[in-house]
């Protein structure tokens, strides 16, 4: 289900401003940080970046790795970014990148199991239902690289491979349901309603599934069943934040991502009208929010938050987490232990 870009496809400019005004955005929510301060650099050899767009996030976390790692990883580091469609990929990449065409709901090729010291996800939950989101997660543990994997490439005063722990996650995610204005208006709220709407209509939750990563056997290093130990996990609100960029960037973001769900919201409340035999006042009532979503589409296009869709404050959410190592339940190491009354199992 992967496929090198081939970089013939034709590209949407709006689409990718969209994504390069979100990789601002979260840039600036998360104090300039695009990499957690907590993930050790001089570990970062093979990275992955899933639902990459424009590959923005890369070439940026590229540059700044190339001025914050040493000299003996720095020239080894290598970037792939995934995405559904390679539309947006840049026609030459960068040396050092490169861009592959898969379907997130579906597992990655063998060639990437176990291959990346830190898989960077952003933004993905939004178009997947609960079971695709938590099978995700379990396609994003087998590309991790386990515990005790050699790290690449072979040190050159040794000519031995260092052994380093399991590979880092990175996921950003934000909810419709965790939007709202200040102050408060009917109209935020009405928008809001839309939106969980728009996705259970898609057979989506309404809003981003509480996923359960799927049970493994013991793992001593976080003392939990699960296949990644939690080392942060942090949420942080746009309203009041510190940053002068993230109100800058803010106002975009949310205005080119409401701005084509509603259009798309209008859209199917006249087409609706029209194709069904629905009572009259079904009917108007769709007539209504159609009429609605367009007046406020149009207030969001004008420039500044004044008019709409700029005054939104959302939560965004980062965790990081690192692939746990896995011992066999009956492993010596247990001593008897496991299964016993007040044991873990």
């Amino acid at each position: 289900m992967a496929d090198k870009a081939s970089g013939t496809e034709e590209k949407n400019p709006e689409e990718a401003e969209r994504l390069d005004a979100q990789s601002r955005f979260l840039r600036a929510c998360f104090h300039g940080h695009l990499i957690h301060p907590s993930i050790p650099r001089d570990g970062l050899h093979a990275i992955a970046d899933i639902g990459t767009g424009t590959g923005m996030w890369m070439e940026e976390a590229q540059r700044e790795l190339a001025t914050t790692t040493t000299t003996t990883t720095g020239p080894h580091m290598h970037f792939t970014g995934f995405d559904i469609s390679g539309a947006l990929f840049p026609r030459q990449p960068r040396p050092g990148q490169t861009f592959v065409v898969h379907d997130a709901t579906h597992p990655f090729p063998d060639a990437y199991r176990e291959r990346f010291d830190l898989v960077h996800v952003r933004f993905v939950g939004g178009g997947l239902n609960a079971p695709q989101l938590a099978e995700l997660v379990e396609w994003v543990v087998e590309i991790l690289r386990e515990c005790g994997t050699p790290l690449i490439p072979v040190q050159p005063e040794t000519h031995l491979q260092t052994v380093g722990p399991g590979g880092y996650l990175q996921w950003q995610e934000a909810d419709a349901l965790d939007a709202w204005t200040v102050p408060e208006t009917a109209t935020a709220k009405q928008t809001i309603r839309w939106l969980v709407e728009e996705r259970v209509a898609h057979g989506l939750p309404p809003a981003r599934a509480q996923s359960k990563v799927a049970a493994a056997d013991v793992n001593p290093m976080a003392w939990t069943n699960a296949l990644l130990r939690i080392y942060h996990l942090e949420t942080l609100s746009t309203h009041n934040h510190p940053s002068p960029d993230v109100l800058a960037t803010k106002h975009h973001w949310t205005r080119a991502f409401l701005v084509p769900l509603l259009q798309r919201c209008a859209a199917a409340r006249c087409a609706k009208v029209a194709s069904a035999r629905l009572p009259w006042d079904v009917a108007e009532v769709l007539l209504v929010e159609a009429r609605e979503m367009d007046q406020l589409v149009e207030r969001m296009m004008r420039r500044g938050p004044e008019h709409g869709g700029g005054g939104f404050e959302i939560l965004v959410t980062r965790i990081v987490a690192r692939k746990a190592r896995i011992f066999p339940r009956d492993g010596p190491w247990l001593g008897g232990w496991h299964g016993a009354e007040g044991g873990p199992g």
